[in-house]
């Protein structure tokens, strides 16, 4: 499995669901170029890792999302949902990689999101 193709069909996952509430997993499948079941993987993943992309007709994450987590800003969901993704690819790759994963990754992330990552990454850089 690629982690960073994962890593980028998460995040967008998530950014299209909250978006355009309601979109089906053909019209992710077919943004993301990857067939309906690997949405149906990413949207399980989502689900594990505490997002609550609901199944039906389509997958209005916007208002579960501010149900759930009223405390958290989206910024700061993704920085979350980013920051656990990078560990694993940090971990995994060399450092060069893991560097050039993690810079393509933010530029996909809304600006608050994408600010809230650099600056985490900046911090863990200096310990």
């Amino acid at each position: 499995m690629n982690r960073a193709g994962r890593l980028h069909r998460l995040l967008v996952i998530l950014s299209m669901a909250t978006a355009r509430p309601g979109i089906r997993a053909l019209d992710l499948a077919e943004v993301l170029k990857v067939s309906e079941r690997t949405v149906f993987r990413d949207l399980a993943e989502l689900q594990r890792l505490g997002f609550p992309v609901t199944f039906g007709n389509g997958y209005p994450a916007q208002q579960e999302l501010f149900k759930r987590r009223r405390r958290q800003e989206m910024a700061q969901i993704l920085a979350d949902l980013v920051d656990q993704q990078l560990e694993v690819v940090r971990r995994k790759l060399p450092p060069e990689e893991a560097e050039r994963v993690v810079t393509e990754a933010i530029q996909y992330l809304p600006m608050e999101a994408a600010e809230a990552v650099t600056r985490a990454l900046a911090k863990a850089a200096r310990h």
